[in-house]
């Protein structure tokens, strides 16, 4: 019977990955390499469109502010009747008109060239903010891929533990039988095998789950991809840089302080922008128009520059000027504050490679030992010295999630360094490879 339950587990591991019935996708690529999946990263999924959505509507207020300044003109029409007095030279009742009118802000000390710049400096800011909203959601698409894989490994590691404490159970009935032990072993027994069925059950449901975000992440809501593919991972093998060096990249490069530093550039133009207000403008204005009536006021063609002076705005301006100035003081601070964050954030991923790559060490040996621990117990099977192969299996299938464990830390934390230091964040995957194991 035992024979049985061991062809049933090594079933189940050659099965890893494999979910209910009906879960699959022809949609989605089979099987599902990671390269794949960061391939979709630039889908519409609903953070990008808002991403996308932000840098459009910064280019329309850009476009908007440089029309606003450029030549404008219109047509005019009018359709009159009047009662002329009895003195007029003319007694014709129509009084029609038609202009074309244009004008054109010739000069204002500013104030045009400075909303211009504060509105390129918003819209790279969004640009920025794209960048790294696409970065951080190929990272996210990075961390759910793993977890499908690392689910199915502890899927794997709990099933073993399901199936011994199972026949450690069953053992113990035939033995509490004969009264060759007590109730209360029996009873430890049967809490045992129900614990690790418990771990067992919670372990499959995770399996759906980590399929499941991994496709709202995708943007294919309800299509669970069925195998993955394990990545070979390039990544690796790369060595630690200097710390100082990767935070001067990262203040220097990172996108969301690029973002915040056009923010900042943003608000002082627009700072400039208020305090023209003050100041004169000069526009240029001409028209052409016809008349139904001729009359002396009716001027066919006029031109003229206009002078406008503002005296008094009861404190409008001068507010504006304080808020805006308010602004700029809080966006540099948010600025500095998010630096000195950058730099924190470098530090932190920098000590947790140090500790991933050690954690990688422990678990390629924990792997081998376990491996030849498995190859000993399985010829004690064999020669018929041992009745089963006890913990082994299991403690393999853990030194198996343990290793992906280390190995999926240490590449999200190079993936995450990327993103901070402003570089694309790529899978640095060996994908042939990949495929063929």
């Amino acid at each position: 019977m035992f024979k049985v339950r061991i062809i049933i587990s090594a079933a189940l591991l050659l099965l890893i990955g494999q979910v209910g019935a009906g879960t699959g996708n022809t949609a989605l690529p089979e099987p599902l390499t990671l390269s794949d999946a960061l391939a979709l990263s630039s889908n519409e999924y609903p953070d990008n469109l808002v991403a996308r959505s932000r840098l459009q509507a910064a280019r329309a207020s850009k476009d908007m502010i440089e029309a606003d300044s450029g030549l404008q003109t219109r047509l005019e029409g009018r359709l009159r009747w009047v009662e002329p007095s009895s003195r007029a030279l003319y007694p014709d009742r129509d009084d029609h008109r038609v202009a074309l009118l244009a004008s054109k802000r010739l000069y204002d000390f500013g104030q045009s060239s400075a909303s211009i710049a504060a509105a390129d400096a918003t819209l790279s800011s969004q640009q920025w903010l794209l960048q790294d909203q696409q970065s951080r959601h190929r990272i996210d698409i990075m961390q759910a891929f793993f977890d499908v894989i690392l689910a199915d490994l502890a899927y794997a590691r709990d099933n073993e533990l399901m199936a011994i404490a199972f026949v450690r159970f069953d053992r113990a009935q035939d033995r509490n039988r004969l009264e060759q032990i007590p109730d209360v072993d029996l009873l430890e027994a049967e809490n045992t095998y129900f614990r690790a069925r418990s771990i067992r059950y919670a372990s499959d449901v995770k399996r759906r789950a980590a399929r499941s975000r991994l496709a709202n992440l995708l943007n294919h809501p309800g299509e669970l991809p069925t195998n993955l593919v394990r990545p070979e991972l390039i990544v690796l093998g790369r060595e630690l840089p200097d710390i100082e060096q990767v935070q001067q990249q990262a203040v220097h490069s990172n996108p969301a302080l690029q973002a915040l530093r056009q923010q900042v550039e943003s608000a002082h133009q627009k700072l400039k922008s208020v305090r023209a207000r003050n100041k004169p403008t000069i526009d240029l204005e001409l028209e052409a128009a016809d008349y139904s009536r001729d009359i002396r006021s009716s001027d066919k063609y006029r031109a003229g520059l206009v002078f406008a002076m503002p005296l008094s705005t009861s404190g409008a301006i001068d507010a504006e000027i304080a808020r805006q100035q308010s602004l700029l003081t809080e966006t540099r601070a948010e600025l500095h504050k998010a630096e000195m964050e950058v730099r924190q954030q470098v530090l932190e991923l920098w000590q947790q490679l140090y500790i991933t790559r050690a954690q990688r060490d422990e678990a390629a040996v924990f792997t081998d030992f376990r491996d030849a621990a498995l190859d000993k117990d399985r010829g004690l099977y064999e020669l018929d010295v041992a009745a089963d192969l006890g913990d082994s299996l299991a403690l393999f299938s853990a030194a198996l999630y343990q290793t992906a464990k280390a190995d999926f830390d240490h590449a999200l934390a190079w993936a995450r360094l990327d993103a901070i230091m402003g570089k694309q964040v790529g899978v640095h995957e060996n994908q042939s490879e990949a495929l063929k194991k």
